[in-house]
């Protein structure tokens, strides 16, 4: 049975504090934060957004990405553990799709969950691989331990779509040896195969195992597992690490082609930009040619109506009777006339001294 994104988990009173635990442990950075003032009002001290518990696909891919990068060539070397779970934490948020965004202590809190259960699990596993009955199919080998896990915890084991691909780590197929003690970084219990009732006991230190009894437990470890799946498995990581630099290879191409279009276009803005602003330079200096030209015609033509008014003026002066005015009259505009006559004289005198 799995768990559902929305639903309750259904345990039984002795696994309550395991579920809450569990709860807790998979949203506890996403808990609206509270608090309480003196007079008991309520106050809040700060909110966030509390996201649903996890479901299968997420379990499922959170596993994964813990194979990957446990088991990759590449990083797995002399990696320390902040580093690793912040290797996962990005695997994992950048394959989600359409899952919400989890924090690495959200995911390393669920992952501490799973590989409690899964060890629990892998124990009845390996013993029922280790008696092996007559007449047992692959099926009975996953039905069997589910039984023997349900009736020993008083619950099902909920973790069959993350057993799937963790039967095949090396942490999980020896469970009665080093691989289950390997779990201990993330705080799970080991089971005690030795109790006929079944019931899951911490081990407070076993004794190592000597050279005889370690190479009949490898011995049996790789019958049942076979060296297939390693090798497959192995295969299997070398080919997704190809894949992953061919298509890193192929984003940095991408890239490129983009900045060289962005390039082009903003070569192509900057010579527009420029043959706008000499159109507009030149166009200034064409209205600027058209306004002096426009002012000099004017100018000339106020000369020429000035010019004009004076003429008309002057022949005016000169076609006064002075036997008819007043000895003053005549005496202003004899002095008028004689300037006159004086202006023009000077004006023919300058034309003949222009001619050659």
């Amino acid at each position: 049975m799995n768990p559902s994104s929305s639903a309750a988990q259904t345990v039984a009173p002795d696994e309550q504090g395991d579920a809450s635990v569990r709860n807790d442990g998979t949203n506890a950075q996403e808990v609206q934060a509270q608090g309480y003032g003196r007079k008991g009002r309520q106050k809040k001290a700060g909110t966030r957004i509390k996201l649903g518990n996890f479901n299968p696909n997420e379990d499922v891919l959170l596993v994964k990405s813990y194979a990957e990068i446990g088991d990759d060539p590449i990083t797995n070397t002399g990696q320390k553990k902040d580093r690793f779970w912040e290797r996962i934490t990005e695997r994992y948020n950048s394959e989600r799709a359409g899952h919400p965004e989890r924090s690495l202590r959200s995911l390393q809190s669920r992952f501490e969950i799973i590989s409690k259960e899964v060890s629990k699990f892998a124990s009845w596993h390996a013993r029922v691989v280790r008696d092996n009955p007559s007449g047992m199919t692959d099926a009975d080998k996953t039905t069997n331990p589910s039984a023997k896990f349900a009736g020993a915890l008083k619950c099902n084991f909920q973790y069959l779509h993350c057993w799937e691909i963790m039967q095949h780590l090396p942490k999980w197929q020896d469970p009665s040896g080093t691989a289950a003690a390997a779990g201990a970084d993330v705080g799970q219990e080991t089971i005690n195969l030795g109790d006929e009732d079944g019931n899951p006991t911490a081990s407070a230190g076993m004794r190592p195992m000597g050279r005889d009894s370690a190479k009949a437990a490898k011995k049996k470890a790789s019958a049942s597992a076979g060296s297939s799946s390693s090798t497959e498995y192995a295969t299997r990581m070398q080919d997704l690490s190809i894949e992953r630099n061919a298509l890193m290879q192929e984003e940095a191409v991408r890239k490129n082609e983009r900045f060289q279009q962005l390039a082009s276009i903003n070569e192509k803005q900057l010579e527009d930009m420029r043959s706008h602003n000499q159109a507009m330079v030149e166009c200034e200096r064409e209205k600027t040619r058209i306004m002096r030209e426009k002012h000099d015609m004017e100018k000339l033509k106020q000369d020429m109506d000035r010019q004009k008014e004076e003429k008309l003026e002057d022949e005016r002066i000169l076609h006064i009777d002075l036997d008819a005015c007043t000895p003053a009259q005549r005496l202003y505009y004899e002095e008028l006339q004689s300037e006159i006559i004086e202006k023009v004289a000077l004006r023919r005198r300058k034309r003949q001294g222009h001619q050659p």
